[in-house]
C-alpha cells in the first residue's frame, strides 16, 4: 500500500491547537482556557488552563511519543484527523481528541485531558434547522440576517493557487450527520476543525449550484476540540458519514442531500477531466454508485499530478467534504495526507524517442521510482550500448553508444522498474521502437515542423510552421502549403486551402523568396502576427479561410492533412497526415492541381502519426526532436504542450 502521509512531530502541534485559538483574553481572569492567551507562551511541557476563573499553569498529559503519526494508524479511516491536524494547516488534520472521547455536544480540554459540556444551548436538530433555512433563502443580500448557533465546523477548504477568480476558500459546517450542511466563504475570525460556532449570515450567494454564504457578522468560536471526524456510527459518534453505499447522489435532484457534508468514501477512479480552474475531477466508482459513476473525486491539479493520479487507481479518502458543481456531487480533498491511495495499474512504457545520436528518451504512463532505475535495465536491439539512465517523472533518458540514422532499434526493459508506488512494470508493456536521427541533409530540405490545428475555445492561434533542415537555402518561388480533408466526399478529392510560400514576408513587411538554412516560416493568420511574440528572423506567411475569415483556418476533425507542394514538379516536399480513428481510416490521396496537372498524392508519410492536438489542452503537434525527419510521421511527431512557433521544438 502507498500511503500518500506527512508526518508532523505532536508537539507542535499540539502547541499550535493550544495557542492559535479565537478567545477575548482578559488578563489572570478566565471562563475558559482560550481566554489564557494573553499569558504568553508556556514552559515546556506545560499549559495554561483556566481554574476558578484564574489562568494557571498545569502540566500537560502528553500521549506516547511512538503513537504519533505512525505507519499503523496514521490516516486510517477510524484515526485520520484526530491526532494529525492543526488550525495553521487547518483542513489536513481534524480536533484534538480526549482519551476516552468526548461526546459531540462535549469540548474537549487536551490540558487536562477532560471532556466539557458546550455552553451553546441550541439542540443540533434546531443548529439544522437554522442550516436548512439559509439553504432555502435566495441569494442576494438577506433582509433579516440568518443565524446559525451551534454549527460545527468540519473542513477547511484552503485558497488553490490558479482558482481565487472561480472560487473562494472557507469552512463548512454542519450540525448533525444526517442533517443539511452549509459553506461558509473566509472570514475575519479563524476557525478550526472542531470548533462550534455561532454567526449571522448577512449575504447569500449560489455559485454552481453551491449555496455560499458570502457575508457573515458576530463569527464567534464558543468551544473547540468536539469529534467531528468520528464516523456517525462510532461511539461516540460524529458527523462523518460513510457514503460508499449510497446511490442517490444524482437520483431525482437529491445531490443537495450531501452537499457540503462530512463523509469518508472508497473506489476506484475512472479518466479524470478539469473541474474549474486548477483542479482535476475523477469519475469515482463505489459500491453505490458503480461504472458510470455520477460522483468525483475532486483535487487541486498540482495535487492529482504530484500522486500521479489516474483511471484505475484505487483511493480511500479517510474524511472528506462534498462539493458541489450544479447536479454533479464532488468529494473533494486538497492536501496529500488526506487521501490514501491503496493501488494503481502497473506502469506501461508508451514510447521511445531519439534526442540525438547518442541519447533516447523513454516515456511512461505513470511516474518512476528513480532508485529502481538504472542503465543495466534496459537494451537495444540492434545492440547497442546504454552506459546512463536518468529519471525525471515518468520520463527516462537514456545514454546510449552512436545511433545509426535511419535504423529501427527497439528498446526492452529487463530490470525491475518500478513506480512510485512500487508496482514493477506492466509485463505486455516493455518495449518501444525509434529510429535512429537522420543528419542534415545537404542541401535545402524543408519539411512541416508544427501544427497548432486545435486551440483551447474557438481555434484564433492557429499556425503551421516550416523549417528548413538542410544546409543551404531553400527556394520559395514554387513552393505551396497545401491543406486536405480527409472526410472529403468530392470526386476528384482535392485541397480545401493552398498558398504560396512566394507570399513570404519578413517581420518588417518586406518580401523573400528564400528560407535559410535553419530558418523558421510561420504560416498563421494575420492577427496572430499582431498578438504574438516570434524570434528574430522568423518569416511570416498569411492563412485565412477561402471566405477571408481568421478563425478556423485548418481542419481540426479526424483523418486531415498538410503538405508542402513542389508546385512545378507535381510532387510532395513533406506532409503529415494526422489524427485518424482506427474505425474510420480516412482515405490520405487527394488529386492535387499542378503545374504539371493534377496529381494523385499520398498525404501520408510512412505512419500517419497518433498524436493529435486538442481543444482542451493547449499545445502542439511538433517534430521531436527539432526537424528530425525519418519519413514516418508516427515517429517524428508528438503532442508537446508547449507551441514554439519559429523556435525549435524539443
Amino acid at each position: 500500500m502507498l500511503k500518500q502521509s506527512l508526518k508532523r512531530s505532536w508537539l507542535p502541534a499540539l502547541v499550535t491547537t493550544v495557542f492559535v485559538t479565537v478567545g477575548t483574553g482578559c488578563g489572570d481572569e478566565c471562563v475558559d482556557q482560550f481566554d489564557c492567551r494573553d499569558k504568553g507562551a508556556p514552559p515546556a511541557g506545560q499549559a495554561y488552563t483556566c481554574v476558578e476563573n484564574k489562568c494557571e499553569l498545569r502540566t500537560l498529559n502528553i500521549p506516547p511519543e511512538e503513537d504519533a503519526g505512525t505507519e499503523t494508524d496514521a490516516g486510517t479511516t477510524t484515526d485520520a484527523g484526530t491526532d494529525a491536524g492543526t488550525t495553521t494547516d487547518a483542513g489536513t488534520g481534524g480536533p484534538q481528541a480526549c482519551t476516552p472521547a468526548c461526546a459531540l455536544t462535549d469540548s474537549c480540554d487536551i490540558a487536562t485531558n477532560t471532556c466539557t459540556p458546550s455552553s451553546v444551548t441550541t439542540p443540533p436538530a434546531d443548529t439544522s434547522a437554522q442550516i436548512a433555512a439559509f439553504i432555502a433563502a435566495p441569494a442576494g443580500a438577506l433582509t433579516t440576517p440568518q443565524i446559525v448557533s451551534g454549527a460545527f465546523v468540519t473542513f477547511i477548504k484552503p485558497a488553490v493557487t490558479g482558482s481565487a477568480a472561480t472560487e473562494a476558500s472557507g469552512f463548512f459546517l454542519q450540525a448533525e450527520a444526517n442533517g443539511p450542511a452549509m459553506f461558509v466563504r473566509d472570514s475575519a475570525t479563524a476557525v478550526a476543525v472542531g470548533d462550534r460556532v455561532t454567526l449571522n449570515v448577512t449575504e447569500k450567494e449560489i455559485i454552481s449550484g453551491l449555496n455560499v454564504a458570502k457575508t457573515v457578522t458576530d463569527l464567534t468560536v464558543v468551544s473547540k476540540n468536539h469529534g467531528v471526524w468520528n464516523l456517525s456510527t462510532a461511539t461516540p459518534p460524529g458527523l462523518k458519514v460513510d457514503a460508499n453505499a449510497v446511490n442517490s447522489f444524482e437520483d431525482a435532484g437529491t445531490t443537495g442531500v450531501y452537499e457540503s457534508r462530512l463523509v469518508t468514501v472508497s473506489g476506484k477512479l475512472e479518466a479524470g477531466a478539469g473541474s474549474g480552474a486548477a483542479f482535476t475531477a475523477f469519475p469515482l466508482i463505489t459500491t453505490g454508485e458503480p461504472s458510470p459513476s455520477p460522483l468525483r473525486l475532486r483535487v487541486p491539479t498540482t495535487l492529482s499530478t504530484d500522486l500521479d493520479l489516474v483511471s484505475g487507481c484505487d483511493v480511500t479518502v479517510p474524511t472528506g467534504v462534498v462539493w458541489r458543481f450544479t447536479a454533479q456531487p464532488q468529494v473533494s480533498v486538497f492536501a496529500p495526507e488526506q487521501l490514501t491511495i491503496t493501488s494503481c495499474p502497473a506502469p506501461k512504457l508508451t514510447e521511445a524517442r531519439p534526442l540525438s545520436g547518442t541519447e533516447v528518451r523513454l516515456t511512461f504512463d505513470r511516474k518512476l521510482d528513480a532508485a529502481t532505475v538504472e542503465a543495466a535495465d534496459f537494451g537495444i536491439t540492434p545492440t547497442v550500448a546504454v552506459s546512463a539512465a536518468t529519471t525525471t517523472g515518468n520520463q527516462v533518458s537514456l545514454t546510449t553508444a552512436d545511433l545509426t540514422g535511419g535504423t529501427q532499434y527497439t528498446v526492452t526493459v529487463n530490470g525491475e522498474v518500478k513506480d512510485l508506488a512500487g508496482k514493477a512494470l506492466d509485463a505486455a508493456a516493455k518495449t518501444a521502437t525509434f529510429t535512429g536521427l537522420t543528419p542534415p541533409p545537404t542541401g535545402p530540405s524543408l519539411v512541416i515542423n508544427e501544427i497548432d490545428y486545435d486551440n483551447v475555445g474557438t481555434d484564433t492561434a492557429e499556425f503551421v510552421e516550416i523549417y528548413n533542415r538542410g544546409t543551404e537555402a531553400a527556394d520559395l518561388t514554387n513552393v505551396k502549403l497545401v491543406f486536405v480533408n480527409g472526410d472529403s466526399t468530392a470526386n476528384p478529392r482535392v485541397e480545401y486551402l493552398s498558398f504560396n510560400l512566394a507570399d513570404t514576408k519578413d517581420a518588417q513587411g518586406n518580401a523573400v523568396t528564400s528560407l535559410p538554412a535553419g530558418g523558421y516560416i510561420v504560416a498563421a493568420p494575420e492577427p496572430y502576427f499582431t498578438t504574438t511574440t516570434l524570434p528574430a528572423g522568423t518569416l511570416r506567411l498569411i492563412i485565412k479561410t477561402t471566405s477571408g475569415a481568421n478563425t478556423d483556418i485548418i481542419q481540426n476533425g479526424t483523418g486531415d492533412g498538410v503538405g508542402l507542394l513542389d508546385y512545378a514538379a507535381g510532387t510532395l516536399l513533406d506532409s503529415v497526415f494526422y489524427e485518424t480513428a482506427a474505425s474510420n481510416p480516412q482515405n490520405p490521396t487527394f488529386t492535387i492541381t499542378t503545374a504539371a496537372g493534377p496529381k494523385s498524392l499520398n498525404f501520408e508519410e510512412g505512419t500517419r502519426t497518433v498524436a493529435s492536438d486538442s481543444n482542451s489542452a493547449v499545445g502542439s503537434l511538433q517534430r521531436t526532436p527539432n526537424g528530425n525527419d525519418t519519413n514516418n510521421n508516427n515517429a517524428d511527431f508528438a503532442f508537446v504542450a508547449t507551441p514554439t512557433p519559429g523556435a525549435p521544438t524539443p
